[in-house]
């Protein structure tokens, strides 16, 4: 439904409303088109901060701190940050489930990313806020108590991961890590300029659920 930024980049609060279930992000080169999509899918499945797994081009230069920091340019020496996402479905007879995933990032001068915490939650971004008042930013422990006994704050990235396949697509761990290696993959810019088939039916393939053996039998 949306994913937000909240003090990263150059981002203070920021939402991007899908429609149907689709986003279209439309700018002039340089606007943050791509940096938007590194900070948000499929990182926010993943919950790796390593370059290679968050930057499209996989620059080992790209430190995820820079997001933070911007290379020293922000006048903080520290700044603490979020990125989420939103799902939500309606039943039959209306009720609304919502599910928001976040990853809540602290990156400090001369020392990188000193911090990362991953949450799934039923709160929205909204009854949940990840500024106070005074539009500081919440550190993993006081998030913890916004969350309450709507959501956690999961101890591992693998435990956060766990948490989404078991709410969202229920595949089993090989098959989830192999559906979020395709999505890297995927996300690859000028993917289509240098196409490698092989590479990508192995991905698909990996990737993939099989077919149910009765489809497979009617099939036949």
């Amino acid at each position: 439904l949306r994913l937000g930024l909240v003090d990263l980049f150059y981002y203070d609060d920021e939402q991007f409303w899908f429609h149907d279930g689709r986003l279209l992000l439309r700018g002039n080169n340089g606007t943050g088109k791509s940096k938007v999509l590194a900070l948000t899918l499929p990182f926010l499945l993943d919950g790796s901060t390593a370059p290679r797994r968050v930057e499209p081009d996989a620059d080992p230069k790209k430190r995820m701190e820079w997001n933070l920091l911007l290379g020293g340019a922000h006048p903080a020496s520290e700044r603490t940050g979020y990125s989420w996402i939103e799902f939500g479905r309606v039943d039959a007879d209306g009720t609304e489930h919502f599910l928001t995933l976040g990853i809540g990032l602290k990156a400090a001068a001369g020392r990188g990313i000193v911090k990362t915490w991953h949450f799934t939650t039923s709160l929205r971004v909204g009854e949940l806020r990840l500024m106070d008042e005074t539009r500081t930013v919440l550190t993993d422990a006081r998030l913890r108590e916004a969350l309450g006994h709507r959501g956690q704050v999961h101890p591992t990235q693998e435990a956060y991961r766990r948490a989404i396949d078991e709410a969202l697509f229920r595949l089993g761990e090989e098959r989830y890590a192999a559906l979020v290696d395709l999505l890297i993959q995927l996300h690859q810019p000028q993917l289509s300029k240098r196409p490698d088939e092989k590479a990508l039916s192995h991905a698909l393939t990996e990737a993939l659920a099989p077919l149910d053996q009765a489809v497979v039998a009617d099939v036949a």
